[in-house]
């Protein structure tokens, strides 16, 4: 089983504490810290974190990475209203209540989506995607739906690192307040419907 380190999320910060996870276990000589991360996405505490700025960082030293998403992502380069466009409305009112300045943030996406080290398939994400991708060499992020995730009321799109998936389970690091959220263990039944909580979740495989 890989061994990766943990971050926690200080709040509405899942996406940032999964980036630094995926950082420090790929680039461990660059010594990457939430809060470098956390600059380099002009985050602001209580918004979501958007992964532009620090997907760019991380390519230009070797990652790659592929992207699955039922979303197509060169809708979003006509700003906001291609955001609304690829979006369902219950996931686009999330992203744009929670976002600092969507605008500003989405001015960065065509230098992603241009990098030769990156590519984006527009597809439904399987659960085969997923347990193949896991497989390979590098990391595997998903996203998926929290509050169906933590069994609580509620609609959130929140993201966990995948460190392995068994036969009956899967090994996760859910970035939470707390620390339990290292090597989380849920079974593949419970993991698979906060998948499918979400219209399409992302997949994310990063690698060298």
């Amino acid at each position: 089983m890989k061994t990766v380190p943990y971050h926690g999320n200080p709040g509405n910060a899942c996406a940032l504490a999964c980036y630094t996870m995926v950082g420090q276990y790929l680039l461990p000589k660059e010594h990457i810290t939430f809060e470098k991360f956390g600059e380099m996405a002009d985050w602001r505490k209580g918004y979501v974190v958007w992964a532009f700025s620090i997907w760019e960082w991380m390519m230009e030293q070797g990652v790659h990475i592929d992207e699955y998403d039922i979303v197509d992502a060169n809708l979003w380069r006509d700003g906001i209203e291609g955001v609304r466009k690829a979006l369902p409305a219950k996931e686009f009112a999330f992203y744009k209540d929670n976002s600092f300045d969507l605008d500003k943030t989405l001015e960065k996406l065509p230098a992603v989506l241009d990098h030769p080290n990156f590519k984006s398939t527009k597809c439904k994400v399987t659960w085969k995607m997923i347990t193949e991708a896991v497989q390979q060499p590098g990391i595997c992020e998903v996203t998926l739906n929290g509050c169906k995730l933590h069994r609580v009321k509620g609609f959130s799109v929140h993201r966990v690192v995948i460190i392995d998936i068994t036969d009956d389970e899967v090994i996760f690091h859910d970035p939470t307040l707390a620390t339990e959220g290292a090597y989380k263990h849920e079974s593949i039944k419970h993991f698979r419907s906060a998948l499918d909580g979400l219209s399409g979740p992302e997949l994310t495989h990063y690698y060298l």
